[in-house]
C-alpha cells in the first residue's frame, strides 16, 4: 500500500474512496489473528459480509477495532510469552550454572579429601621413618647404656654378696676397690646379724656415721655384744645429718624427721631398753617394718610408738614379756600405729583378753596375726579381736592348743583366710575345717601338724579348695589314703607345690599314685616315716615332672626304689636317711641318672660305704650339702673322693663316722673352698687341733669326740650290735603288732625304731 502513491490519481482516489487499504489491513489482521485452517476461504467469506453488509463505514469501524485489540493481545501475548520463556531461560541458566558448580565442588571436595589423605598418609611415613630414626637412635643410646649398667651390675654383684668384714677387706686391696666398696648402694641394705660374733661397737659406729643417709634396712639381730651406745647412734647420726641438711628437709618433707630408715630388726638384742628405743623412734619416724622380739621393752616403748610411727605396718613384739595390756592400750587410743596390717605376739603370755580388745580396737586394719606358743589363748581372746578386725587373711596359732570349734568358727563369720597355720591342737574338729573351707574358699596356704580331729572327713571339704598351693599335715594320724583321694581329685590338686605326710602312717603306696598321677606341679614332698611305702610307690614317683625335693625318711626305700626315683629330672634335694636297707648298688643307680643333684642327705644309713661317695663324686658335680652321719663304714677316702670334685660342697655332715681322721680336716681345707657348715661330732679319731683348723674357714662348726650314743646303733669301732631286720620280717612284725592293737592284748615287744638325731 506503502507504493500506492506511484499509482494512478484516479485509481488512488477509488481506493481511498472506497476504503480498500483499510480493508485489505483488516482482513489481513483477521487473517492473523484467527489463523482459519484455509485462509482462502476465510478471505472469501468476509469479502462477501462486507458486500452483504450495507452499513460498512460502521462495521469497518467496529471491525478495526476488535482487529486492534486482537493485535494488541497477540503482541502482549507474544511479549509475556518472550518474557516468560527469558525468565525460564534465566532460571534454566541459573539452575545450569548452581548445577555446574556443585558439580565442580564436588568433584573439589573430593580431590581435596585425596589430597589430605595423601598428604596425611605422607605425614605419616615422615613421621614413622622419623619415630623409626629417633627409636633407633634411642634404643641405641638406651642398649648402650644397658650394658654398661648390666657390666657395672655384674661387676657390683660380687661386692653385693660380700659380708661387712669382706667389704672392709676389699677397700684395703686399691684405691678402685675402696671406692666401689663405699658405694651407697653397698650399704642400702646393712646386715650385722651374720656378723653377730665379731661385730664391735666402734665398727657399728664407724659405718653408721658413714652410711646412715643411705641405710633402708638394718638388721642387728642377735647382737648380744653390742651397747646401747651403738643403738643410740643411729638416732644420734641421723639427727646430725638432719641438722646439716635442715633447710633442704623442710622444703623436700616438711617434717622435723626425715630418716630413710624403714626396717629395723633388734630382736634378741640384750642391750635394747626404754630409753634407747625412745630415741631411736625419735628420730628414726618413717618406719615400716619393726622387730622387737625377744627384748626387755616395756609399755613406755609402745607409748613411744604410739606417738611417733606415724606409718607403721608391721610390728613383732614376740617373746616380750615386760609389758602387759597398758602397753597395748597405748596402740588403741595413741595417735599413730592405727595402720598395722602385720601384728607378732608369740609367748606373750602376760595378754589377757582386755590386750586382745585393745588390738582390735586400735589396729582394726590387721591383716595377719601371729599367735605362736601362747597356751593362754582362749576362745574369748579370739572373740574380742575378730570384733573388730574384719580384714584377716593369715592367723598362726602354732603351739595355742586351748582353741576349740567356737574360735574358729567366730573367725569364719567375718575373715577371708588365705593361710591358717595351726600346730598341736587337740580340740580342732572337722566341723571347724569345714567352716573354714567354706568360709575362705581362696585358702592358699595350710600348716596343720599335729591335729588329731583333721580326718578324712576334713580331708573332704579341703579337696574342695580351689587356690590350695601348700599343705602341711605332719603327724595327722587319722589321715588314709581314703583322704588324700579326695585331696588328689578335688581342683586345687594341680595347684599343689608343697605337702607334707610326715608321719601319716595310714598311707600306702596307692596315696602315691594318685599323687603322681593329679599333682603335677608338685615340687616339694616329704614322706618321713610313712612306714607303709614300698618301691612300688617310689616307681610312681619317678614319673612326677616337676618334683625337686623328696624326703622319704624312715621308709622301705630299698635299691629298686632309690634307682626310679633317679629318673626324676628336676629332682635337686633328696632326703634318704635312715632308710637301712639302701645299699652301694642303689646310690650307684640313682647317681648315673640324677646328675643335677645339690642335696643329699643318707644319715644312718648304715649299708653305705665309700664306694657311694666315690658314684656320687663322679656323677654329681655341683653337690652343696651332703649329710653322711651314722654311716659307720665311711673312711677318709670317701673325704678324699669328695674333696676331688667337691668345689661347690657348702654344708657337710660327718658326725658319727668313727672311722675318719685328722686326714680328713686336711682334704677339706685343700678341695673345699666353699665349706660353710660342718658338722664332726661323736669323731673321736679327729683331733680337736685338727678341727679347729676349719673354725676360720666355715661359719657353723661342731665337733666332739665323745662316744657315739646308743641310738646310732653302733659302737665306736663301727661295728653294729643292732641287727637291721629285713624288709619282709620288718613288715610281719608290724602286722603283729597291728593284729596285737586291734585285738587289745599287749605286745610282747616293740621292735626297735631308730630315733632321729635331732
Amino acid at each position: 500500500m506503502s507504493s500506492s502513491r506511484y499509482t494512478d490519481s484516479a485509481l488512488r482516489e477509488y481506493l481511498l474512496r472506497h476504503s480498500l487499504p483499510q480493508i485489505f489491513k483488516a482482513l489481513l489482521t483477521g487473517l492473523c489473528v484467527s489463523c482459519p485452517e484455509s485462509p482462502l476461504h476465510f478471505l472469501e467469506e468476509k469479502i462477501l459480509a462486507i458486500q452483504e453488509n450495507r452499513d460498512t463505514e460502521i462495521e469497518w469501524y467496529a471491525c478495526i477495532d476488535d482487529f486492534d485489540k486482537g493485535w494488541k493481545s497477540y503482541l502482549w501475548n507474544i511479549r509475556a510469552e518472550e518474557a516468560r520463556m527469558l525468565r525460564r531461560m534465566e532460571a534454566a541458566w541459573n539452575h545450569h550454572v548452581q548445577r555446574e558448580r556443585s558439580i565442580a565442588l564436588r568433584k573439589w571436595r573430593k580431590w581435596l579429601k585425596i589430597r589430605k589423605q595423601r598428604k596425611n598418609d605422607a605425614v605419616k611415613k615422615i613421621q614413622k621413618v622419623w619415630n623409626a630414626v629417633l627409636c633407633k637412635t634411642i634404643i641405641g643410646a638406651w642398649r648402650y647404656v644397658v650394658q654398661d649398667a648390666k657390666r657395672i651390675r655384674e661387676y657390683f654383684e660380687i661386692f653385693h654378696c660380700l659380708g661387712i668384714r669382706d667389704l672392709f677387706r676389699c677397700a684395703q686391696v686399691c684405691r678402685t676397690w675402696k671406692a666401689i666398696a663405699r658405694t651407697s648402694s653397698l650399704w642400702a641394705q646393712i646386715n650385722f646379724c651374720a656378723e653377730r660374733h665379731w661385730i664391735a661397737d666402734q665398727t657399728v659406729e664407724r659405718i653408721l656415721g658413714a652410711y646412715s643417709v643411705f641405710v633402708t634396712h638394718l638388721n642387728m639381730r642377735g647382737c648380744v655384744s653390742l651397747r646401747s651406745s651403738s643403738f643410740r647412734c643411729i638416732s644420734k647420726l641421723l639427727f646430725h645429718w638432719q641438722v646439716c641438711f635442715r633447710q633442704l628437709t623442710t622444703i623436700l618433707f616438711s617434717k622435723d624427721y626425715c630418716s630413710n630408715l624403714q626396717d629395723l630388726n633388734v630382736s634378741e638384742c640384750i642391750s635394747i631398753n626404754d630409753q634407747t628405743m625412745h630415741v631411736i623412734l625419735e628420730a628414726c619416724r618413717s618406719l615400716l617394718h619393726l622387730d622387737l622380739s625377744y627384748t626387755s621393752i616395756t609399755n613406755a616403748t609402745l607409748m613411744t610408738l604410739s606417738r611417733c610411727c606415724e606409718v607403721l605396718q608391721s610390728l613383732s613384739l614376740a617373746y616380750c614379756r615386760s609389758f602387759t595390756d597398758k602397753g597395748l592400750m597405748f596402740l588403741a587410743t595413741g595417735k599413730h600405729c592405727h595402720k598395722l596390717n602385720h601384728l607378732d605376739l608369740s609367748g606373750c603370755l602376760q595378754i589377757t583378753v582386755d590386750g586382745f580388745r585393745y588390738v582390735a580396737e586400735g589396729c582394726s586394719l590387721l591383716r595377719q596375726i601371729v599367735f605362736d606358743d601362747m597356751p593362754t589363748l582362749s576362745d574369748g581372746c579370739i572373740k574380742q579381736l575378730i570384733s573388730k578386725c574384719h580384714s584377716l587373711e593369715m592367723i598362726s596359732f602354732v603351739d595355742s592348743n586351748h582353741l576349740s570349734d567356737t574360735a574358729f568358727l567366730a573367725i569364719t563369720k567375718v575373715s577371708r583366710l588365705r593361710t591358717l597355720k595351726t600346730e598341736g591342737n587337740r580340740r580342732m574338729t572337722d566341723v571347724s575345717w569345714r567352716a573354714l573351707c567354706k568360709s575362705s574358699p581362696k585358702l592358699q596356704l595350710i600348716h596343720a601338724v599335729d591335729c588329731p580331729g583333721l580326718t578324712d572327713t576334713a580331708m573332704k571339704f579341703i579337696g574342695a579348695l580351689k587356690h590350695l598351693t601348700y599343705f602341711d599335715i605332719s603327724d595327722c594320724i587319722r589321715v588314709s589314703d581314703h583322704g588324700l583321694r579326695n585331696l588328689a581329685k578335688g581342683p586345687s590338686a594341680s595347684k599343689l607345690c608343697y605337702l607334707n605326710l610326715t608321719n601319716c602312717c595310714n598311707i600306702n603306696d596307692l596315696s602315691i599314685l594318685w599323687l603322681a598321677q593329679r599333682c603335677v606341679k608338685l615340687r616339694h614332698l616329704s614322706l618321713c616315716y610313712c612306714e607303709s611305702l614300698t618301691d612300688n610307690g617310689m616307681e610312681w614317683l619317678g614319673g612326677c615332672p616337676s618334683l625337686v625335693s623328696l624326703d622319704v625318711t624312715g621308709c622301705c626305700v630299698q635299691d629298686r626304689g632309690l634307682s626310679a626315683l633317679g629318673a626324676i629330672d628336676t629332682l635337686r634335694k633328696l632326703t634318704v636317711s635312715e632308710c637301712v636297707w639302701i645299699t652301694d648298688i642303689g646310690i650307684e643307680k640313682f647317681c648315673k641318672q640324677a646328675r643335677c643333684l645339690e642335696h643329699l642327705d643318707v644319715c644312718h644309713c648304715v649299708k653305705l660305704s665309700d664306694q657311694s661317695i666315690k658314684t656320687l663324686s663322679f656323677y654329681c658335680r655341683t653337690i652343696f650339702t651332703l649329710k653322711i652321719a651314722g654311716c659307720p663304714r665311711m673312711t677318709n677316702k670317701a673325704v678324699k673322693y669328695l674333696s676331688g670334685v667337691g668345689h661347690y660342697l657348702k654344708e657337710l655332715d660327718v658326725s658319727g663316722c668313727v672311722h675318719l681322721t685328722n686326714r680328713t680336716v686336711s682334704f677339706l681345707l685343700r678341695g673345699c673352698p666353699q665349706l660353710r657348715s660342718i658338722s664332726m661330732l661323736y669323731c673321736s679319731n679327729i683331733s680337736r687341733e685338727a678341727a679347729l683348723q676349719l673354725r676360720p674357714c666355715v661359719q657353723d662348726w661342731e665337733h666332739s669326740t665323745d662316744d657315739v650314743p646308743d641310738w646310732y646303733g653302733y659302737d665306736c669301732n663301727g661295728k653294729l650290735f643292732r641287727p637291721v631286720p629285713s624288709p619282709d620280717r620288718l613288715t610281719e612284725r608290724r602286722e603283729e603288732e597291728k593284729a596285737l592293737a586291734n585285738s587289745g592284748k599287749p605286745p610282747d615287744g616293740v621292735p626297735h625304731e631308730m630315733p632321729n638325731k635331732d
